[in-house]
């Protein structure tokens, strides 16, 4: 039987995410090419995942507490954009040669990533019915395009 849990398939994702960053991590002062095929991975996998927390899962959140499930929310995207902002300096940074600051970022990440992984995910899993979650991980499964088999 499948499961229902959000954080089940999204600290999976998590997981994904950090072998990505690491790889990327590794690759920095390696060839140009090198670095850019990592960020580039790394870059659309986490904005994916971003994407389908955004898309999938909070719209479909009716907080039991809504003065902080609501607050919750807005502080969650707020978080994203400053990820994704940094991200997108980081890329020119990198397609221009200059430095960027990878272990701020990565500390960002790694914050973001333990508070959904230990209090985001287990409030919806709680909070959310059944055929919520089902209706949320079809979603998810839906968005899932990495495996396509297409090659560039």
């Amino acid at each position: 039987m499948k499961s229902t849990e959000i954080s089940e398939v999204m600290i999976r994702d998590h997981g994904k995410i950090v072998d990505l960053l690491i790889d990327f991590e590794k690759s920095i002062g390696q060839d140009i090419h090198t670095i850019m095929k990592a960020f580039d991975k790394f870059e659309w996998n986490l904005e994916k995942h971003i994407f389908v927390e955004e898309r999938a899962i909070f719209i479909a959140y009716e907080p039991e507490d809504e003065v902080e499930g609501y607050s919750m929310i807005p502080e969650l995207m707020k978080e994203h954009n400053e990820i994704l902002n940094k991200l997108k300096k980081m890329k020119k940074n990198i397609k221009k040669h200059k430095t960027f600051n990878f272990l701020e970022f990565k500390e960002i990440l790694t914050n973001h990533k333990n508070f959904e992984d230990e209090k985001v995910y287990p409030k919806f899993d709680q909070e959310l019915d059944v055929p919520i979650k089902k209706a949320i991980i079809k979603r998810i499964n839906e968005i899932e395009l990495s495996d396509s088999g297409l090659v560039i």
